[in-house]
């Protein structure tokens, strides 16, 4: 009798608590590869890119099980150096940055919090892009800033990181 292997569905923890990661639609996973594809053009040799990586910051920060899932994240070459064994493949920090792609069934203050958590271990920048509005919310440690439509991506906290905004949702017009 063959056995069938299955993924759990992921799960994410802040403070012990689960939270389950929304299942993604067809224009989510546009928007996350459209950031992927120019986080890595303006990332250049910096470090690595990477799409639905675990990252570990309660182990750093010494919290209780607290475990991040981002759609899209950057961690740089400096960074990873530092770590070590099985930290390589699991960071236990945030990375630098650390993007999530709204799905309309999440949940807004779960959002926040991780948002939050992740300036406070170790990301300079945090996106929170909205493919139904359009829209891009930076946070950084100064605040946050909303990049719109016909708008260019660009931050103090990543200055290497620009990129039109329009490019982010533009494949959404066509489905």
């Amino acid at each position: 009798m063959a056995t069938t292997m299955r993924d759990k569905p992921e799960i994410e923890y802040l403070d012990g608590r689960p939270y389950p990661k929304v299942s993604p639609k067809l224009s989510h996973g546009l928007v996350q590869i459209a950031l992927a594809t120019a986080i890595k053009a303006c990332a250049g040799d910096r470090g690595f890119v990477v799409s639905e990586v675990r990252f570990d910051p309660g182990a750093i920060a010494g919290t209780k099980k607290t475990e991040f899932v981002p759609d899209v994240a950057f961690l740089s070459r400096e960074r990873r150096e530092q770590l070590t064994g099985k930290g390589r493949e699991k960071p236990p920090v945030s990375p630098e940055l650390a993007v999530e792609v709204r799905s309309p069934s999440d949940d807004l203050r779960y959002l926040a919090k991780k948002i939050a958590r992740y300036l406070a271990t170790g990301s300079v920048l945090a996106l929170d892009v909205d493919p139904k509005t359009r829209r891009i919310i930076a946070h950084a440690a100064d605040g946050m800033r909303e990049y719109l439509a016909g708008d260019r991506f660009t931050h103090r906290a990543l200055p290497w990181l620009q990129f039109d905004v329009d490019l982010i949702f533009a494949e959404l017009d066509q489905i």
